[in-house]
């Protein structure tokens, strides 16, 4: 009876081990994504290369709204103080490009933490700025202005001034791309080897022709699979005037040497959020 009850038990335990063993050879490896970094860029440091001229730094700045609706009504309702807590949305093409957090009961809003960032435009794309009064059931616009084409609006001096039809006064920046100094990608530690997981799509990584995906074979002289974690980070984290010297395979099979220097990066909003 004894040698019953422990031979089941065994059974079970075996059948329990392969059951574990078959979940986790279903399961891929997750590997930890390292950023190579990125810094500021110096006082008066000449950034090479300069921003792209299709890429523009956005932020709302900030708006002033008349006390009064022109129709005379305050803004907000009964159970207001009568003053909005207004958002405001840029839109681009009819569909959403930014759009800033809410700011409670003023008239002046400069929405400090809203979204910025750098964005690719196109010169055919149009503008739409919507000012809007958030509210507990419906929001309520409190105005509108369509701009068009931003090659036919004054923005020499970095800030879009505009007038809504309400008489809201509406400040845009839209500036040169904002920039970062560093090598603009990402790379994971697999189990022995390097490989490129993510790389932002201005920058010197990118323009030399790096791509998710690559293997990194060898960093300087050293092959890449021999190198500690504590070896490969301070390769890349490193500031080297004279660049880091990669080898790196393509998913096809092909390598590639190169010379990897820093440079100036400009971090798209669709890749990396808020960027100031």
């Amino acid at each position: 009876m004894v040698s019953r009850y422990i031979s089941f038990h065994r059974c079970v335990g075996l059948a329990c081990a392969l059951g574990a063993a078959a979940l986790l050879s279903a399961c891929p490896a997750v590997y930890p994504e390292i950023k190579t970094p990125m810094r500021d860029a110096r006082a008066g440091q000449v950034l090479d290369p300069a921003p792209p001229s299709d890429v523009r730094w956005i932020a709302f700045k900030k708006a002033t709204i008349p006390s009064l609706t022109r129709d005379g009504r305050r803004w907000g309702n009964e159970l207001s103080s009568g003053l909005p807590d207004p958002y405001a949305k840029l839109l681009v093409n009819k569909g959403p490009l930014l759009e800033t957090t809410v700011q409670r009961a003023t008239l002046q809003p400069t929405w400090p933490d809203a979204p910025a960032g750098n964005f690719r435009l196109r010169q055919e794309d149009r503008f739409r700025v919507e000012i809007w009064d958030a509210r507990v059931i419906n929001d309520h616009p409190i105005g509108i202005r369509d701009i068009g084409r931003l090659d036919s609006a004054d923005i020499s001096s970095g800030v879009l001034d505009l007038e809504t039809e309400s008489g809201v006064r509406v400040q845009v920046a839209i500036e040169p791309a904002h920039a970062r100094v560093g090598y603009g990608f990402f790379y994971e530690l697999r189990t022995y080897d390097v490989y490129v997981t993510r790389v932002f799509e201005e920058s010197p990584a990118s323009r030399a022709g790096i791509r998710p995906g690559d293997q990194i074979l060898f960093i300087g002289e050293k092959l890449a699979r021999d190198m500690t974690e504590g070896e490969i980070r301070t390769a890349f984290n490193a500031s080297r005037p004279e660049g880091v010297k990669l080898t790196i395979k393509r998913a096809n099979g092909a390598r590639v040497d190169l010379v990897l220097k820093e440079g100036a990066v400009y971090p798209l909003f669709r890749e990396i959020g808020t960027f100031r």
